[in-house]
């Protein structure tokens, strides 16, 4: 395998594709059939687009700043930016600002983690009931994960897999990895009857799935 590929993922699909993740490794997905030396040309021939999207990746990663926890310091929640304020509050809360108690600065990045996977699952559990309802698609679970990358799955037992951290991201980014789960429930591969799928509930799916791939590196508390 050549150094460009970091790993390769076999399905039934009928040709190679290209991924770049979000930690900047190069994954390609091809046919269960396809040989090594086809895979390994395919990429070598793609070499400079490899590299040029590979620069842009770790150059977003470069321009997350890991937080402080002081005063006037900018979180985000579902979408928008809430300075920290810091008080004698003994509760975390967010209004028009993010206000943090000083007792807890201590382990400041684990009482705010555990803030937000409290807001996460209730309103993820809100936005599955309502599209399960909306597509009469029946789900078994909700499950949140700490993924930074991937950003929800669904079990062949009917258990959603989601992401607490897309609680810092706008709602409608929610709605769509809400949908493109549920929408496995039936179709369990990413063909054109998935997709097909995806967008009669969310006509602009593409742009959140852009969305995800550009600034999903930002969902992140430290």
């Amino acid at each position: 395998m050549t150094d460009l590929i970091d790993k390769i993922i076999r399905s039934k699909r009928r040709t190679i594709a290209l991924v770049i993740t979000q930690d900047a490794t190069l994954e390609v997905r091809a046919p269960f059939n396809a040989s090594l030396d086809v895979i390994n040309k395919f990429a070598l021939k793609k070499k400079s687009w490899i590299e040029k999207k590979k620069a842009l990746v770790t150059k977003r990663h470069a321009c997350v700043v890991p937080k402080k926890f002081v005063d006037g310091e900018e979180f985000i929640y579902e979408g928008n930016a809430y300075k920290l304020l810091c008080d004698d509050c003994e509760n975390i809360n967010i209004s028009e600002a993010l206000y943090f108690p000083k007792k807890f600065l201590g382990q400041a990045n684990h009482h705010l983690t555990v803030w937000y996977k409290k807001q996460a699952i209730k309103k993820i559990i809100g936005r599955v009931d309502y599209y399960s309802s909306l597509t009469q698609l029946q789900y078994k679970s909700v499950r949140l994960t700490n993924a930074k990358r991937s950003w929800g799955s669904c079990s062949a037992k009917g258990s959603l897999n989601i992401s607490w951290r897309l609680i810092m991201a706008p709602p409608i980014i929610l709605d769509y990895v809400v949908v493109h789960e549920l929408m496995h429930l039936i179709e369990r591969n990413h063909s054109k009857q998935f997709w097909s799928r995806v967008q009669n509930v969310l006509s602009d799916y593409k742009e959140h799935e852009n969305w995800l791939k550009q600034k999903g590196n930002t969902l992140v508390l430290s």
